[in-house]
């Protein structure tokens, strides 16, 4: 949390989520009558998965995730569960061919979507149709466009065939990739002449625990537990998703005893201390946060600026002050548990002397009252961040005062979530290229292909860095069929990308929640907090 468009929403903070207890005490009861609230930090643009952001833990995913079944899920200890599937294909089960070309999925018997039709391989071959088509504008289609052929030899069964091999299929068709996807009803939409502008995108029909009942745009929407589904109907009876931009009005309630469950910020929980009504999870995510640099914008082209950029900022003095040691610094694209980690990588480390070499042999040379200069031109970026992460504030501010003892000018624009990670046509910043540097949190799938952010067309590229050997690399790692060969390639890309700098990475986050001791069966995963909506329950206060 991989996205993101990725990211297209984001993952550290936008999705400060709660369960506020509003309402009759009645609500609040175990059994029948319980109602979980919980917050989203932005009214969804779209309750049609196919048109929703493409990263985990989006607002739309969080939603989408109460009425869709994903063909493999992953549980709080981080192991593979297929749901829509009744078994993860692997060559040793033969859902996989031996020339990883082919892949057999087994749908789930007896799975219905929520007015009673079954859901059937035909609507899995519809949704592949959906998603590649140009005439949907999907936000992305990254790996499904690997896809060369889609068949249904009977109702419950799906053959996939790929364009060439391509390793992380398993873990993103209809999965956690880069850009989550659901399978939708076909019966309900292939008639639809436009797909985007139909019903469904604002009264979704699912084959999830909850079914959509009303959306009061701006406001909340309501869920209320599905008769039909597989698992059994949940027992938690309804769920009211209030729309709270302010993660800080969230966190209020969560101390005042309104909240059921709450997303926290490193400062938040340690403010908290160890309260009687509280519990907590951490949960490690798959996700690297760091400042990504327009190296289409002079100076920032020059790799000695990016790198003095690296060395002028503390980044283990922010993971200790402004997470409190919670958010581990990272060196690369890959999540500290990543199997594709190469420990050995670093980016430049801090040293301010480093630093002002590297930017006085560029040419930028510190002029009477500090700031540095060149043809007549201060040295000063434009550093954008958005509110809704209150870490991704500090972390800005920290930034800003570095660079400055460099003689660097930094101006922080503050940017909505939405504006910043909007697709390039409806003028989002990061896509459309209007910065210099910005915060980013890059959610990273269940696989370690991380091409969709370093590839020189990755959907997540917003540094606009294109290393031709880099992207050689990546097409290979992603074929290659072996787990010692990937791991080989992806470090070679590791030590590439941490010389040339288009990134300072930051951390690894944990998501951090506080919960309810009467919110049984709550344990988030670390792309979505709702994956296991189905098994919450309230006790009896």
């Amino acid at each position: 949390m991989r996205l993101a468009g990725l990211l297209a929403c984001l993952a550290v903070a936008i999705a400060l989520g709660a369960c506020a207890r509003v309402g009759s005490p009645g609500d609040h009861a175990g059994g029948a009558a319980a109602t979980v609230r919980f917050a989203i930090a932005a009214d969804p643009q779209s309750l049609d998965p196919l048109f929703a952001h493409v990263d985990a833990n989006s607002v739309e995913q969080q939603v989408a995730r109460l009425v869709f079944e994903p063909f493999i899920d992953i549980d709080e200890r981080g192991a593979p569960v297929p749901v829509l599937l009744d078994r993860v294909p692997t060559t040793e089960n033969g859902g996989v061919s031996r020339d990883g070309r082919v892949i057999t999925y087994h749908l789930r018997a007896g799975v219905r979507w929520q007015d009673g039709v079954p859901v059937t391989a035909h609507d899995v071959v519809w949704t592949l149709h959906a998603i590649t088509d140009d005439r949907n504008p999907v936000r992305s289609r990254a790996g499904y466009d690997r896809v060369a052929k889609a068949e249904a030899p009977d109702g419950r069964t799906v053959r996939v065939t790929l364009k060439e091999p391509w390793a992380p299929a398993v873990a993103t068709l209809f999965s956690y990739g880069t850009a989550p996807q659901y399978v939708l009803p076909a019966h309900l939409l292939e008639k639809e002449p436009n797909l985007e502008q139909s019903a469904f995108s604002s009264h979704p029909v699912g084959n999830g625990p909850y079914r959509f009942v009303s959306w009061a745009r701006g406001d909340h929407l309501l869920y209320e537990a599905s008769p039909s589904y597989w698992r059994g109907t949940p027992k938690v009876a309804r769920i009211d998703v209030r729309i709270v931009p302010d993660p800080g009005t969230n966190f209020t309630l969560l101390r005042s005893g309104g909240i059921d469950w709450n997303l926290l910020s490193p400062a938040q929980r340690a403010s908290l201390g160890a309260p009687q009504d509280l519990a907590f999870r951490t949960v490690p995510l798959a996700l690297v946060a760091g400042i990504a640099i327009n190296t289409t914008h002079p100076p920032l082209d020059d790799v000695r600026v990016r790198r003095a950029i690296a060395a002028s900022i503390d980044r283990a003095g922010i993971s200790k002050k402004i997470t409190f040691g919670r958010y581990p610094v990272v060196d690369t694209a890959q999540a500290l548990d990543s199997w594709a980690r190469d420990p050995v990588v670093h980016e430049p480390p801090y040293d301010p002397a480093a630093a002002d070499r590297l930017l006085d042999a560029a040419g930028w040379r510190r002029g009477a009252d500090g700031v540095r200069m060149k043809d007549g031109q201060p040295l000063s970026l434009t550093y954008v961040q958005f509110p809704e992460s209150g870490t991704g504030v500090r972390v800005a501010t920290v930034v800003q005062s570095e660079l400055a003892a460099r003689g660097v000018r930094i101006a922080i624009k503050s940017l909505s979530n939405a504006q910043l990670f909007l697709p390039k046509s409806q003028g989002g910043t990061l896509a459309s290229g209007g910065f210099d540097m910005a915060y980013v949190p890059w959610p990273m799938g269940a696989d370690p292909d991380d091409s969709f952010l370093l590839a020189c067309s990755g959907t997540a590229n917003y540094m606009r860095w294109c290393d031709p050997q880099v992207d050689a690399l990546e097409r290979r790692a992603v074929v290659a069929p072996r787990r010692a060969e990937r791991k080989r390639l992806y470090a070679q890309i590791e030590r590439r990308v941490a010389d040339a700098v288009p990134i300072v990475y930051l951390f690894n986050p944990s998501y951090s929640y506080a919960y309810r001791t009467a919110l049984r069966g709550f344990s988030p995963n670390g792309f979505d907090p709702t994956w296991d909506a189905y098994r919450w329950t309230l006790a009896s206060p």
